[in-house]
């Protein structure tokens, strides 16, 4: 749909070449060689190698031995304390760099404006809003999930892989490099789940009052929403894998999100090289701007096939506004997100 085009700056902010491209899992003819191409460099680079390397050294370094978790204890404080450290580096690393510092100023930056003081948020501050329900909300519900799992194995009442250098290691190997495949369905999932009416209303709004976000926007969530999103690693209760793989997950789910919620296209790199690492992602932003569109990711682009997807183009956006026409009344959008929309 739509002329390609460079990326370039807008009177709406930063946007990247469009249409933009997504995964062809679901194009026809099939291109097995070519899907497969994007969905290993999408999922594992540049970030998802870097996420497996982190939570091995979680596991091994920064997780209580399973002996103690037999009992619930301080052992879940110790747990909850290392996820906020892990959130406060990522996003508040990022915040710091682009937001505080604003070392780049606004190259990249979708939307032209910084976060906004607004009675829409506790405080009138939207990073104080999504700091709180970030660290608060959000790591409470991840340690949850992840202190119920270990302790599930430290009872035995669900099996669970032990590493060694044969057929275990290639297995878990497998079900790490899953765990972003995995991902990207839930998230998709559970996304279309919470705008359905009722959820929206009393959860997930909460999240989309940050239309023009920022790495504390990633997992500013309503508690119910934590507490399913979060059911990611629900799926190692049925399926035995070795405690890094859920470990992964949480990390997929936590850390993750301030970095695609950046608000940024990519960070600039520190020298006069030019270089530049990715960051935010306009599939999403899209999403955040419009509501009714691009549910999933780009590696699995679910939207595409169930005829959600919006690519950045004037003609994708006309479909999406016709299809939410076609929907009023029905959709869990109210008339000020349809006025949004009809508006840009």
């Amino acid at each position: 749909m739509g002329e390609a085009k460079v990326a370039h700056k807008t009177a709406l902010g930063y946007e990247p070449v469009v249409p933009l491209e997504v995964s062809p899992i679901f194009d026809w003819p099939p291109k097995p060689l070519a899907s497969l191409r994007h969905l290993t460099k999408s999922m594992t680079l540049p970030y998802g190698v870097g996420f497996i390397g982190l939570a091995v050294l979680v596991w091994n370094y920064f997780t209580p031995a399973l002996v103690r978790m037999e009992t619930f204890g301080w052992w879940v404080l110790e747990i909850y304390l290392r996820n906020v450290v892990l959130l406060t580096i990522v996003a508040g690393g990022l915040h710091l760099v682009l937001y505080m510092r604003r070392r780049q100023d606004q190259r990249f930056k979708y939307i032209p404006r910084w976060s906004s003081k607004s009675r829409s948020f506790w405080w009138n501050n939207q990073v104080r809003d999504n700091v709180f329900w970030s660290l608060g909300s959000g790591c409470a519900f991840w340690t949850a999930f992840e202190s119920l799992t270990f302790w599930l194995y430290a009872k035995e009442f669900i099996p669970r892989v032990e590493w060694n250098w044969t057929g275990a290691g290639v297995y878990i190997t497998a079900m790490c490099l899953a765990v972003p495949l995995w991902s990207v369905f839930h998230f998709y999932l559970i996304h279309r789940l919470l705008h359905t009416r009722w959820l929206y209303d009393n959860a997930h709004y909460l999240h989309h009052r940050n239309v023009n976000t920022g790495p504390w926007s990633g997992i500013s969530m309503h508690p119910l929403e934590h507490l399913i999103y979060f059911t990611l690693v629900m799926l190692y209760w049925f399926v035995p894998v070795h405690p890094v793989v859920v470990i992964l997950g949480g990390i997929f789910q936590g850390l993750y999100p301030p970095i695609s919620h950046s608000g940024f296209e990519r960070v600039e790199l520190r020298g006069d090289s030019g270089k530049t690492a990715p960051a935010g992602d306009y599939f999403h932003h899209l999403h955040h701007r419009y509501f009714e569109c691009n549910y999933g990711n780009r590696p699995v682009p679910l939207d595409k096939f169930f005829g959600t997807l919006h690519d950045g183009t004037p003609e994708a956006h006309a479909a999406m506004k016709e299809r939410m026409r076609a929907r009023r009344g029905k959709a869990a959008v109210s008339a000020e997100q349809m006025e949004t929309v009809a508006t840009n």
